[in-house]
């Protein structure tokens, strides 16, 4: 499922953490992602009013923990951190996510195809895909609607294995003077 689910141990602690750094900076946490084998935390961060970092955002929040890890003795020795913005492309995991980008266009990956005798209307360009582009139209606690190509579909979360934020350059029209 794409959805993510409780956090507990490290994970936990490293979400809590980050939270009061990020409050205190007054910035806001997209994602965290830990791999405990690597000792890696993965931070993605946003301004509130823009909804991205920038390089100084990332700077600050990484100079915020050196203090943590140099006196916290439940932080790995092998820990590092990684600082980002969620950027263009952003990672869909959580409900929030979804509602947040509700009316734009996403790529979903799919576990199975849609079926087609519930969707008999389903183009036929996206029939035997596992990765499609629709728009997210609207969020269920247990699933989303999508128009694919003119055509309502209701996608369970546990059939998504993957979804994105889709950013389409071409049709970004420059403002004219």
């Amino acid at each position: 499922m794409v959805l993510r689910g409780t956090r507990s141990g490290l994970e936990l602690k490293f979400l809590e953490l980050a939270s009061k750094i990020l409050s205190e900076l007054k910035l806001e946490m997209y994602d965290l992602e830990w791999s405990g084998p690597s000792g890696e935390l993965r931070l993605f961060i946003m301004n509130p009013a823009t909804k991205t970092a920038v390089l100084e955002d990332c700077v600050k929040v990484d100079r915020a923990f050196t203090p943590y890890m140099e006196s916290e003795t439940w932080i790995p020795e092998n820990f590092t951190l990684e600082v980002s913005s969620p950027g263009l492309f952003r990672n869909l995991t959580t409900i929030e996510h979804f509602k947040g980008v509700v009316g734009q266009d996403i790529t979903l990956g799919l576990a199975k195809k849609i079926d087609e005798t519930i969707y008999p209307d389903f183009p036929k360009v996206l029939r035997n895909n596992l990765k499609i582009k629709v728009k997210l139209l609207e969020v269920k606690d247990d699933s989303i609607m999508i128009d694919a190509r003119g055509v309502l579909i209701e996608v369970p979360f546990s059939q998504i294995k993957k979804a994105n934020l889709e950013t389409d350059f071409n049709n970004h029209q420059p403002e004219k003077e």
